[in-house]
């Protein structure tokens, strides 16, 4: 998937054109990919979860440890042997190898708990890194989405100060009457209102836009086609419960569980180890006592009776295996209802962006047709800004819905874990 992911985003960046400098989808999720502070805390976590695990891996390696000491001090034996005081140089040198043969399971069970430690934070990070592209996407399309607003309510309010400024003239020459001049300031306060509401929202969703990618945004390329979703809802349901990051993260967490019942039942068997020791000691009982020694062997360890202290482990490792179980399930039922939601979503998106596009291309065509007729005088001027008006509301719920389309896609195959171009 993180190769889909980037041979998508640099394929984009090679083929968009250098003389644009224009900023497209690709981009902003390798801006956001690069910049996510929460991305960034997986991956540390991951690289943690792996040392971990080749942490546990070590624990069946041999050790070789060397100790020693050296000190200055005085010996008096009281005479005995007939040996007198003296001053003497303690030392004492000791080399040691081991090797665990046998350890009743402890050194397996660890590195499968490590090893399903480091599957979670995989995931983990796999999870954040989808979670920032649908972010990204998200932050995109609604500064694509403000930024046309704003153009569009900018033409209304000045069109509309026109239209309050002509309709002044017309009210002092008497043409028309006080009513017509009070209908033309409410439309540009209404006008003014939009504009600021619009500009609002723009300078919101820049802001959001440069949090995410860490620049701020310069000129934005429209929106890529549609990603390619799951053909229906329930091939879209298997796909998530084979490769949805969350769910394998629940997974994950059982496989830990288990092979924590293991580790704790293996703390009541006995372990077995082969070791190596070599030693030389001086000054160490009298003056002048010299020893070295060489001892080859194995050494075992067995505790026949620990207080309850193993079943008691067990017990609480068998509950955490409970409960680990527990949270797969709720992750699946999570996960379904996420999917149907996402599924439902995108189904209503396009519906909703088929219907506004209707109903733009009509507002669009009444447009055209009102100011037809305003030229021969057969409608008033308020009625072309009303009919104005109703077309930017038809343009802005058109890029509502396109917008909902594309966020929903794109969150649709995270949820599936099939996010691909």
């Amino acid at each position: 998937m993180r190769r889909h992911i980037a041979s998508f985003i640099a394929l984009s960046c090679v083929l968009c054109s250098p003389s644009a400098q224009a900023q497209d989808l690709a981009a902003a999720i390798s801006g956001a990919l690069s910049n996510a502070p929460t991305l960034a805390e997986a991956q540390a976590g991951e690289a943690a979860a792996r040392a971990r695990l080749d942490r546990a891996k070590a624990e069946g390696n041999p050790l070789l440890r060397v100790e020693g000491s050296y000190g200055a001090g005085r010996i008096d034996n009281g005479g005995f042997f007939g040996i007198t005081a003296d001053n003497v140089s303690p030392l004492a040198a000791q080399a040691t190898a081991e090797m665990p043969i046998y350890a009743g399971g402890r050194i397996s069970s660890a590195v499968a708990q490590a090893r399903s430690g480091a599957d979670i934070a995989r995931f983990g990070a796999e999870q954040a890194r989808l979670q920032t592209i649908v972010s990204a996407v998200s932050v995109y399309t609604e500064l694509l989405t403000a930024r046309k607003l704003e153009e569009r309510y900018n033409k209304l309010a000045v069109a509309l100060a026109e239209t309050e400024r002509q309709a002044g003239l017309r009210y002092r020459t008497g043409e028309i009457a006080s009513s017509e001049l009070a209908q033309a300031r409410a439309r540009r306060a209404e006008a003014d209102a939009g504009l600021a509401q619009a500009q609002g929202r723009r300078i919101s969703a820049e802001a959001a836009y440069q949090r995410l990618v860490g620049s701020p945004a310069g000129e934005l390329t429209p929106l890529p086609g549609l990603p390619i979703v799951p053909p229906s809802l329930d091939h879209a349901l298997d796909m998530a419960r084979a490769s949805n990051p969350a769910m394998q993260q629940a997974r994950a967490g059982v496989d830990a569980a288990r092979a924590g019942v293991r580790a704790a039942k293996a703390e009541g068997l006995p372990s077995v180890g082969a070791f190596a020791e070599a030693a030389h000691v001086r000054d160490q009982f009298f003056p002048g006592y010299r020893a070295d020694s060489v001892a080859v062997g194995v050494r075992g360890r067995w505790t026949l009776w620990a207080g309850g202290r193993v079943a008691a482990q067990t017990r609480a490792a068998d509950a955490d295996l409970d409960a680990s179980e527990a949270r797969l399930r709720q992750a699946g039922q999570a996960l379904e209802g996420m999917v149907i939601d996402a599924w439902q979503g995108l189904a209503t998106a396009r519906r909703m962006t088929e219907a506004s596009r209707l109903r733009r291309d009509a507002a669009e065509e009444a447009l055209r047709g009102t100011r037809l007729e305003a030229r021969v005088g057969a409608r008033p001027t308020l009625a072309v800004l009303d009919a104005e008006r109703e077309a930017i509301e038809a343009e802005a719920a058109l890029l509502q819905a396109e917008g909902m389309q594309t966020v929903a896609a794109w969150q649709l195959n995270a949820l599936s874990g099939n996010l691909q171009p």
